[in-house]
């Protein structure tokens, strides 16, 4: 499938998955997953099936922080969350919020704190590696 010269891989799945719209919150069934794919990207990460349906019943917030943490997590999972306030402000939300929905993630085991400001997503969730036509 191509769009705009961009390829994209479709995912067909086995059941169906409720999944909020990201916009309006509004809980839709999703029977395939579009996904970009791009040649040029040296990494991608892979978000695994089991780890959907628990994305699914995630707040409007946290799943907006896990999806930080993704696009921003090193190939051992890592991520620097060093100054919430500047996460806070880079994607549209309240400190607090932002607090806790990292709080949240912890509790639901997306992000394990390993040291101050040093945290890693869940290795079962999802992981980044590096594209292997390189």
């Amino acid at each position: 499938m191509e769009r705009k010269g961009k390829r994209f891989v479709t995912l067909i799945l086995d059941e169906p998955l409720h999944i909020p719209d990201p916009v309006t919150g509004e809980v839709r069934e999703a029977t395939r997953i579009v996904l970009p794919y791009g040649y040029k990207d040296k990494d991608f990460c892979k978000v695994y099936y089991g780890a959907l349906k628990k994305l699914a019943d995630l707040p409007k917030s946290a799943q907006r922080v896990l999806d930080w943490c993704l696009e921003n997590m090193d190939t051992e999972n890592k991520v620097y969350i060093l100054n919430q306030r500047k996460l806070a402000a880079e994607i549209g939300l309240a400190y607090g919020t932002v607090r806790n929905a990292i709080t949240q993630l912890q509790r639901q085991g997306f992000l394990r704190k390993e040291e101050n400001g040093l945290y890693m997503v869940n290795p079962h969730i999802a992981c980044k590696v590096s594209d292997p036509r390189d």
